[in-house]
């Protein structure tokens, strides 16, 4: 019973730092756990609001979300503060990734191979990351009918 309690004290929690100091009015809320190769983590809450590009930071980096008005959207993960080229590439070697809002998704993250001198794939870490639109009920989860 202590368990759920501080677990529900921890999810109501975030979810206040999340709407803290935000202005504009929000739509969807986005939550994100970044695990990096040396199995530190940090995670993150916040919202964005219907405008076309939305930046979440976390630790030290920026998570930019695109065009979240369709069913899916663009992720890219970039240092902060920006620099000319994002630090990390995703699985299929581009920086941006096209993922669905409302389910969890996990995103591995790779350093780009110039910054090892191109010694091959070096794992930086991975990103779980989900949008949900304030303004549509979740999905509800069936378990699959065997």
């Amino acid at each position: 019973m202590r368990q759920i309690f501080a677990a529900a004290i921890l999810i109501a929690a975030s979810t206040a730092c999340a709407f803290a100091g935000q202005s504009g009015k929000p739509r969807y809320f986005v939550k994100a756990w970044l695990q990096k190769a040396n199995r530190s983590f940090v995670h993150t809450t916040s919202w964005c609001d219907a405008r076309y590009r939305c930046y979440v930071p976390i630790a030290e980096h920026m998570i930019e979300l695109r065009d979240l008005s369709d069913p899916s959207y663009s992720l890219s993960f970039r240092s902060d503060p920006p620099k000319d080229r994002p630090c990390c590439v995703f699985r299929n070697g581009f920086s941006d990734l096209r993922l669905e809002r409302g389910y969890p998704r996990v995103a591995p993250l790779f350093y780009r191979p110039e910054i090892w001198n191109c010694k091959g794939v070096t794992p930086f870490g991975k990103l779980v990351i989900v949008v949900e639109d304030l303004y549509k009920p979740s999905p509800v989860y069936r378990k699959p009918s065997l």
